[in-house]
């Protein structure tokens, strides 16, 4: 007797035609034709046992939204009905053209990775850097290191977070790319869970370091990526401070492209769960104050800038370290001077900007010149033009190549500057000369 007639979908006959069958193919070109879609799509390829179920069409329910929009882009002409249904031979299925050849993928690429900081001669590493996110993901999903391996690269990954500021960006991407390198391969191995943990917790924080300084170097959206990737690590690491560390950072982007109200709906929810102090919640405080502040609310800026305060003075002292992995007093001080600069409070800003300056380690730190373009901002506002300019030359002049945060906020103050001012003619010079990134 004939046994029952195998089941198989178009979904599985179409991506044999591509040979991306294998779970692991099929999710990089689902990650890959998502971030075509839209880059902010809240969307990630099936785990394992979900994608059978797609192949063999054991479904009860259809799948969401958001996959079925990428489902219909990755198989164009067809809907998810179909694509889901049992294959039928007869029926002349249609053709499938690539969305977009390899070719074509690589000049984009290209034209996008040149424009990072002094990297652009390394395309080995610049392809990590643009591809680097979705690998990982792909490694965590997949899943014995000696413990002095596991060590060393817990002790690396603390070290990096250490040095911003001391050491070039560029640097600090190519040494956590390396490390990130080999706990990806390490998590292919499919290690027990305690370790599979350390090493996403590791994997978390070199993500993290990645993004940093890509917004440093003016690539604010492939930081986002990278703080995506940080934050679903720690997820995975079972690490939910450090997680929100890595949420905290991407209100980066609402932050500096100008939009208040963005900034206020990425943290607020996290705020009205928050039960304990942690860094991490006190720079969200920190920011939905500057967001308020941006939006001429005086007092809903000074109650979150008083919780951000307050949280930080409950935060356990060995959670408060000058690492890119913690939020210090002297950042919240530098928020609190942006907030009343924009309320043009000029005390309160001159206060904070003191508290502030008084505690950076080195007058080039990035958030120094942001610090006081905040301080020039409020005395802008207040028609004292001429110390706002010498402030602003400061903080452009202080590194050769100013930090993408700091221009914007250089931006900013000089459409506040009067053209005619004695003192703008040089302050716009200096403007203009500064280097872009390379």
């Amino acid at each position: 007797m004939a046994g029952p007639e195998r089941r198989e979908t178009l979904l599985k006959v179409l991506l044999a035609k591509r040979h991306l069958v294998t779970h692991r193919a099929f999710c990089r070109e689902y990650d890959k034709v998502a971030r075509k879609l839209d880059r902010n799509l809240i969307t990630r390829a099936p785990g394992r046992e979900q994608y059978a179920r797609w192949l063999a069409g054991k479904i009860k329910t259809k799948p969401s939204a958001d996959r079925c929009r990428v489902l219909e882009h990755m198989f164009p002409g067809y809907t998810v009905a179909e694509l889901l249904a049992p294959y039928d031979p007869g029926k002349g299925n249609r053709d499938i053209s690539p969305i977009t050849s390899e070719l074509e993928e690589a000049a984009t690429d290209r034209r996008q990775v040149f424009q990072i900081g002094a990297m652009t001669v390394t395309a080995g590493l610049l392809d990590n850097v643009i591809h680097g996110p979705d690998q990982f993901e792909q490694a965590l999903h997949s899943t014995t290191v000696s413990e002095a391996k596991l060590a060393f690269l817990e002790s690396e990954a603390e070290q990096l977070g250490l040095r911003g500021g001391i050491v070039p960006p560029e640097t600090l991407i190519q040494q956590s790319m390396l490390h990130l390198s080999s706990v990806r391969a390490l998590l292919e191995n499919h290690q027990p869970s305690a370790i599979q943990q350390r090493l996403a917790r590791v994997g978390a924080r070199l993500a993290f370091i990645v993004g940093e300084h890509l917004f440093t170097l003016h690539q604010p959206e492939l930081a986002r990526r990278w703080w995506r990737t940080a934050i679903y690590a720690a997820e995975e690491a079972g690490d939910r401070h450090f997680a929100d560390h890595a949420y905290a950072a991407c209100a980066y982007l609402p932050t500096y492209f100008g939009d208040p109200q963005a900034v206020l709906a990425h943290v607020t929810p996290r705020l009205e769960q928050a039960t304990k102090a942690t860094p991490a919640i006190a720079w969200m405080w920190g920011l939905a104050a500057m967001a308020h502040a941006t939006l001429g609310d005086r007092n809903a800026f000074e109650r979150a800038n008083t919780m951000a305060r307050n949280t930080l003075a409950r935060c356990s002292p060995d959670s408060l370290t000058p690492s890119v992995f913690s939020f210090l007093p002297r950042k919240q001080a530098f928020y609190e001077a942006r907030g009343y600069a924009e309320l043009g409070d000029v005390e309160g800003a001159k206060e904070a900007a003191c508290r502030a300056l008084a505690d950076f380690d080195s007058p080039t730190a990035i958030n120094a010149a942001l610090t006081r373009l905040a301080y020039a901002t409020a005395l802008a506002k207040a028609g004292e033009v001429e110390e706002a300019c010498r402030l602003a030359t400061m903080a452009v002049t202080s590194r050769p190549v100013p930090a993408f945060a700091v221009m914007v906020r250089a931006r900013e103050l000089d459409a506040l500057v009067p053209r005619k001012a004695a003192a703008a003619q040089e302050w716009r010079e200096t403007l203009a000369g500064v280097p872009a990134p390379r």
